[in-house]
C-alpha cells in the first residue's frame, strides 16, 4: 500500500483512468478527494447540533464545544466542520428539508457553487486569474525601505518602467509616500505634487494598467484622471471616508489592504486574539461597504497586509493559510518582496532578500496568492511561472 497525494482534480482523473474506473464514476471521487475544514460562527446550540447529527450521518465530522451538547437558550457558539465535497453536497440536501437553518444552508451553498478561479474587470478587459501575475513596484520617495525600489529622477524611473514591462510586469503599482513601519505621512498637496513630476512619465512610457498606492481620495482622483486604473488603498477604505465614493464614480479596481493601526504605529507590538478570523472579518466589512457605495465585486482585489501591522509570526501564518481567503472569490495580492519577515530570520537587510522573496513566493502561489508585487520583477515571473506550470 502507498499513500497518494492528489491535490489536483486532473492526477486524480489520471490515476482512477490507470486503475480503469468508470468515467461517471469520476466527479463522485473527484468530490471525495477534495477534503476541505470550515469553521462555522454565530450558531445557536440547537443548529450546531442538527449540524452535528447530518454531518455524522453524511460521513463527515462536526466539533462543538462541550457546553453545546447541553444546550442553552441564547447561546452563541463556533463549529468546526469536517467534510469532503461529497459530504458538503449530502449535508445541504439534507438540511434544505429544514428552513429554520436556513443560514447553515446558504453559506453551504457558497462553498459548493464558489467558482475555482476569480475574475477581475479592468476596463473593457477581463481577467481570468488562471495564472500568477506580477505587479512591479514604482516608489518616487527617497525613505521606502528598499533603496532598489526608490525612483527619483524621470530618466531613472522611465527606463526602469520599460524594463519591468520587457520582463514580464502585468501591472505597474507607483506610490508617492513611503509607507514602512514608522512613516511620517505626507500631505495630500505633497503627494500630488511628487506625482506630478512623476506619473506622467510612468503613463507614457507603459502600456501596462497603473495602479496609484495611497489612500487618500483626492489622490487617487488625480492618479485615475492621469491615466491610473488601479487604487491600491493600504487603508482599505478606512482612512479617508471619500475614497469609496471617488472608486466607485470612477469604475475603478480597488485594491483592499488589512492593516492594524497606521504605518506609523503599525508595528507596535500588534495583537490579535484570532490572527486569521479577525483579517477575515475585516475583508467582509470592507467588501461589504464597497458593495453598498457601489463598488462591482468584479473590480475588487484583498491583500492580506504582510508587514502591516503583524508580528513575524503573523507573516508566516498567513502564508501557510492563505487560501483561507479564497472564499471570498477574489483576486488575492500579497506584497512580501523583501520585507523584514523575510531577512530576519538571517539578520540581512533588503538589498540581500531576493532569494528568501523568491522561496516566499512559491508558498504564496501554492496557497492560492493571484498576483504578486514585487520589486524584482523578472526573476518574480520566473518563478511565478515554473510554480503555476507545477500547480497545474
Amino acid at each position: 500500500m502507498r499513500r497518494l497525494a492528489l491535490g489536483n482534480p486532473n492526477t486524480i482523473v489520471k490515476e482512477l483512468k490507470q486503475i480503469g474506473v468508470d468515467e461517471e464514476a469520476y466527479p463522485i471521487f473527484v468530490n471525495k478527494a477534495q477534503y476541505s475544514v470550515y469553521k462555522f460562527d454565530s450558531l445557536s446550540c440547537a443548529q450546531a447540533n442538527v449540524l452535528k447529527q447530518t454531518a455524522l450521518i453524511c460521513g463527515a465530522d462536526l466539533a462543538i464545544p462541550r457546553s453545546a451538547y447541553a444546550g442553552g437558550h441564547g447561546k452563541i457558539i463556533s463549529a468546526i466542520l469536517f467534510a469532503n465535497r461529497r459530504e458538503l453536497q449530502r449535508i445541504q440536501q439534507r438540511l434544505e428539508e429544514q428552513p429554520w437553518i436556513k443560514p447553515i444552508t446558504k453559506a453551504l451553498e457558497e462553498i459548493l457553487t464558489q467558482k475555482t478561479r476569480p475574475n477581475l474587470v479592468l476596463g473593457r478587459r477581463k481577467i481570468v486569474f488562471d495564472h500568477t501575475y506580477i505587479m512591479g513596484a514604482i516608489n518616487i520617495t527617497h525613505d521606502s525601505f528598499y533603496k532598489g525600489s526608490r525612483y527619483t529622477t524621470t530618466d531613472v524611473l522611465r527606463k526602469a518602467v520599460k524594463q519591468m514591462e520587457k520582463d514580464g510586469a502585468d501591472f505597474i503599482d507607483i506610490g508617492a509616500e513611503s509607507s514602512r513601519p514608522g512613516a511620517e505621512p505626507l500631505t495630500k498637496k505633497e503627494e500630488i505634487d511628487r506625482l506630478k513630476l512623476f506619473f506622467p512619465t510612468v503613463a507614457r512610457a507603459t502600456r501596462l494598467p497603473i495602479s496609484i498606492d495611497t489612500y487618500k481620495a483626492d489622490v487617487a482622483a488625480y492618479a485615475i484622471d492621469q491615466g491610473a486604473k488601479i487604487v491600491n488603498d493600504i487603508s482599505g477604505l478606512s482612512f479617508d471616508k471619500k475614497m469609496v465614493k471617488v472608486v466607485a464614480r470612477n469604475r475603478a479596481v480597488l485594491i483592499m489592504m488589512h492593516i492594524k493601526g497606521t504605518p506609523k504605529n503599525m508595528q507596535v507590538k500588534p495583537r490579535y486574539n484570532d490572527l486569521m478570523g479577525e483579517i477575515h472579518d475585516y475583508f467582509k466589512q470592507r467588501i461589504d461597504l464597497a458593495l453598498q457605495h457601489g463598488i462591482d465585486k468584479k473590480r475588487m482585489i484583498i491583500d492580506p497586509g504582510l508587514g502591516f501591522g503583524k508580528r513575524l509570526e503573523h507573516n508566516y501564518e498567513i502564508a501557510n493559510r492563505l487560501s483561507e481567503f479564497t472564499d471570498f472569490n477574489l483576486p488575492i495580492l500579497v506584497g512580501h518582496s523583501r520585507k523584514s519577515f523575510i531577512g530576519k530570520p538571517f539578520d540581512i537587510p533588503p538589498e540581500q532578500r531576493l532569494e528568501g522573496t523568491l522561496g516566499f513566493a512559491t508558498i504564496l502561489i501554492r496557497n492560492g496568492a493571484n498576483i504578486l508585487r514585487v520589486h524584482d520583477v523578472l526573476p518574480a515571473k520566473k518563478v511565478a511561472m515554473l510554480i503555476d506550470k507545477v500547480k497545474q
